[in-house]
């Protein structure tokens, strides 16, 4: 800190993001240790909101800066809870340092350090991915030059029937011509298995036993991108959120990803 001028004793703080947040004291103190003058001031940072449905095909969390970057700087991208969403270095993207839950799913613009544009693509954004987005901008010393922060929030798709009917399709669809290999896998908000499709065929073998002989999925369902599934004979227990997972052949990137909330009414 500089003295802008004679008695001007304001403090810059640069990048500020949402962890900023707080109460700032400033005090004077006499050669003596007396306290001579002392000043608060709260600082509030108001952080960048995007909204979108679940199911959609990707959200772009936008970070600008100056264009003309030196090459030698790291771009980092993390969530909330301090985990790896994608990192940029050396003129190429590093995915082996991903959080799995983000392989596949991430993307940055070519020439980002020419332009400036730092904004994050996350494709097949669900409920779970509901968090602030912190993109960082370190030299080639590990200095932070760049700070901004993202909140993004996922409106999770309702259905909702009363208790009794014959069955409810929680919905997704998506591109068609997936491919053979792939792994579709619903799950319910308590990580129980509710369905597994693989190798052109259902996994019943893997259900959690609550789900066993109430689900279906149709025919065909790679080459038309139908993932919606059908659950019979809903009962109240089954309120729940419901995730449909593409994993690729590997098991390691998730290719697509949907949350449906279900709310049976008894």
């Amino acid at each position: 800190m500089k003295l802008l001028k004679p008695g001007d004793l304001s403090l810059t703080l640069k990048s500020p993001t949402d962890t900023d947040r707080g109460i700032y004291t400033c005090t004077i103190y006499s050669r003596e240790g007396d306290i001579l003058m002392r000043k608060q001031v709260e600082l509030r940072v108001k952080v960048y909101q995007v909204e979108v449905d679940s199911g959609v095909e990707s959200v772009l969390l936008p970070c600008k800066t100056t264009a003309d970057l030196p090459k030698d700087v790291t771009v980092q991208w993390r969530d909330g809870y301090n985990r790896t969403v994608h990192v940029y270095q050396k003129d190429s993207d590093r995915s082996g340092e991903q959080f799995r839950l983000y392989r596949g799913r991430t993307e940055m613009k070519e020439d980002l350090l020419r332009t400036g544009d730092l904004s994050l693509t996350l494709k097949y954004p669900t409920d779970t991915d509901r968090d602030t987005y912190t993109c960082t901008v370190y030299s080639g010393e590990g200095r932070i030059l760049m700070e901004k922060q993202v909140k993004l929030r996922v409106r999770v798709y309702q259905v909702e029937v009363e208790e009794g009917v014959e069955s409810v399709l929680l919905p997704f669809k998506t591109t068609a011509d997936l491919p053979k290999d792939v792994t579709v896998e619903w799950r319910d908000g308590d990580n129980r298995k509710v369905h597994v499709y693989q190798k052109d065929s259902d996994r019943s073998g893997e259900q959690f036993r609550l789900y066993r002989g109430r689900t279906e999925m149709k025919e065909d369902l790679l080459r038309t991108g139908e993932l919606s599934l059908t659950l019979k004979s809903p009962t109240d227990t089954d309120s729940n959120i419901y995730t449909c997972t593409v994993y690729s052949s590997e098991g390691r990137d998730i290719l697509r990803l949907k949350t449906v909330l279900l709310k049976v009414k008894g």
